[in-house]
């Protein structure tokens, strides 16, 4: 019981790293969860940031001018030659356009052409203009191409015998997209938030555990500190099993605030449902898992003394999280990792955790989603007793040294 105290008393100095990963992984269950829930039922259309010179100053040209007002961001100021390639080149603006002097007398040309029952090739718009952009990308070329079609519907309709204001009010409504377009609608799928919110759970879980808990065993395996438990009356084993005692509380702890924080963020009606009560089963069977898994790690001679632990711990959190986290579909979904990936999945927990909460979630016999927890267990079990024969062996060696 000793053991097991003075395990929190040290694991405070460490706390930072707790909190950081709480905090992060918090961040994570509500940034994955809001992207699985949200969905768009309206048409945007794309905005640009544009700079216009209107030198004209006519009302046709006050006229586009509004037009594209409403389509795209006008940047007003007076710049350079110099300061518009710059604002250009790096995208401050899509396309620098100037209205020149006699472009309404040129527009009433063509209007009174249209008349007269004379073809105007659309592409000849973009002529009455003087645009800059940048050729490489298409954000100019679907501006004018806005232009265009404006300009030729306007003119149309000046040449049916509207005046400008209705002529450019009914181009503006026959161009708005928004009336001929419509969204397909996504069948709503009701567990997709929560299923997210559990899914994403191991990366946090793991990496709190081992970023946390990590230092203080390796504090506790010091060698000082380790021949004084040798001498004392505490057996060894005692010792071990206080410091798995207190991971797994550490562990579980952890676990059990991020299911709170799911169940109030996004349980809804599941609360307490059978799903949720399996997943949280599914959740807790991961974190002794992992809890054993590390029992495994800290009996392996590079973390046997303090120096070096920090790195050590930060190496093997990123490197075992992420890697977990990919190859076990925390990540990745299972549906799309390649088969390769899959195969090399099934060796660690998180796949089968994947599975167990993809089964929970969408229909799955009972018997597959224990089948998955057993398999979690069982890699626990192995690394536990991988981690005893590793500190039996070395144990048996620094006796045999003395």
């Amino acid at each position: 019981m000793q053991i097991y105290k003075t395990f929190f008393k040290v694991l405070r100095n460490y706390k930072v790293s707790l909190l950081m990963y709480g905090v992060i992984m918090i961040f994570m269950i509500w940034v994955f969860a809001s992207e699985a829930g949200s969905g768009s039922e309206k048409l945007v259309q794309k905005r640009y940031s544009i700079f216009v010179v209107d030198e004209d100053n006519s009302e046709v040209s006050k006229e586009l001018m509004g037009y594209l007002g409403e389509k795209h961001t006008l940047v007003e100021g007076e710049y350079s030659d110099e300061q518009i390639k710059d604002m250009l080149f790096y995208e401050n603006i899509s396309e620098y356009i100037v209205i020149p002097e006699g472009f309404g007398d040129d527009l009433e040309n063509v209007v009174n052409s249209k008349k007269e029952g004379q073809s105007f090739d659309i592409e000849s718009f973009a002529h009455l203009l003087e645009g800059t952009y940048d050729d490489g990308m298409p954000r100019g070329i679907f501006i004018n191409m806005q232009i265009n079609q404006y300009l030729n519907a306007v003119t149309d309709y000046m040449a049916s015998g509207n005046s400008l204001s209705e002529a450019s009010k009914k181009a503006k409504e026959v161009l708005d997209i928004s009336e001929f377009t419509t969204i397909k609608e996504e069948q709503i799928d009701e567990n997709r938030t929560i299923y997210t919110s559990f899914l994403v759970l191991p990366y946090g879980i793991l990496s709190i555990i081992f970023s946390g808990v990590i230092p203080v065993i390796v504090a506790f395996n010091e060698k000082e500190k380790k021949n004084r438990t040798n001498v004392s009356s505490m057996k060894i084993t005692t010792r071990n099993i206080s410091l798995i005692l207190g991971t797994a509380t550490v562990a579980f702890v952890v676990a059990t605030v991020f299911i709170a924080v799911i169940t109030l963020k996004n349980g809804g009606n599941h609360v307490f449902s059978e799903a949720w009560w399996i997943s949280v089963l599914n959740t807790y069977i991961y974190t002794l898992t992992v809890t054993l898994l590390l029992s495994m790690l800290t009996s392996f001679p590079f973390l046997s003394t303090e120096k070096g632990t920090s790195n050590a711990a930060s190496f093997l959190t990123v490197i075992i999280g992420l890697s977990f986290a990919f190859l076990g579909g925390t990540f990745v979904d299972l549906d799309i990792l390649g088969e390769k990936v899959a195969k090399i999945g099934r060796f660690i927990p998180n796949y089968w955790y994947s599975v167990a909460c993809k089964k929970i979630w969408y229909g799955g016999e009972i018997s597959d989603i224990m089948g998955c927890c057993m398999l979690q267990i069982l890699f626990g079990l192995v690394c536990l007793a991988v981690g005893l024969a590793f500190t039996r062996y070395y144990s048996n060696k620094a006796g045999s040294c003395k």
